[in-house]
């Protein structure tokens, strides 16, 4: 086996092992899941709106020490809109962002995957399941705690498989 592929074999065996724990910890508690993302969201909104006031704030001060008083008005007008648009989306938007990512990163896997030759069924594979999870979000997304945690929990135990696929194949 490659120096290379040896650090990044250990590394996946660990994320394997931590997803499969994970996986199986959020489908005991899928409740837990969905208070977890609630209060990641808020945390992100507020995280944004943070950045958003205090670049506008900044820049509004800017224009008013340069003598451009609309200028300044505009860009306090553009940070409270902003800021109240980022307070208008809710929880269900993330929804939303979690299944376009399985969408995508699903077509992006099998796209992967028939480049590569070392794991290609793997990947292609993985990738299908990532879009068809993807859709299912989008067309029911009460079920995303629970299709969170199969989904870490299959990605963990395929990643294993793969991991030990690519050992053997470097080998």
């Amino acid at each position: 086996m490659s120096t290379v592929w040896r650090p990044s074999f250990g590394y996946m065996i660990f994320a394997s092992v931590v997803a499969i724990v994970l996986g199986l910890v959020m489908l005991w508690y899928p409740g837990g899941i969905m208070a977890l993302i609630a209060v990641t969201f808020w945390a992100l909104q507020v995280m944004i709106s943070i950045f958003i006031l205090s670049y506008t704030i900044t820049e509004a001060v800017r224009y008013f020490k340069a003598g451009t008083v609309l200028g300044g008005i505009a860009y306090v007008v553009m940070g409270i809109a902003a800021t109240l648009l980022v307070w208008f989306f809710k929880v269900d938007f993330v929804y939303l962002i979690v299944a376009l990512f399985f969408i995508i990163s699903g077509v992006g896997e099998i796209i992967g995957g028939f480049k590569f030759n070392a794991g290609k069924y793997f990947f292609v594979f993985l990738g299908v399941m990532n879009v068809m999870i993807g859709t299912i979000m989008l067309q029911y997304p009460v079920i995303l705690p629970l299709l969170i945690a199969w989904y870490v929990l299959f990605w963990g135990i395929s990643r294993l498989f793969l991991a030990y696929e690519l050992k053997r194949l470097m080998a």
